[in-house]
């Protein structure tokens, strides 16, 4: 999974897919990660 930012693109989590649901642990990890990056910084704020 990735996120396509303003200037970069973050790639929140790597896996194997091996049918077409996308697994909740999968999704769960990516949204956590993708709310760490988009956190404001100290001094961003």
């Amino acid at each position: 999974m990735y996120h396509i930012g303003e200037d970069a693109i973050v790639i929140l989590e790597v896996f194997s897919k091996k049918t077409q649901a996308t697994p909740k642990q999968v999704i769960q990890v990516s949204t956590r990660r993708l709310g760490l990056y988009l956190r404001p910084t100290k001094g961003e704020e």
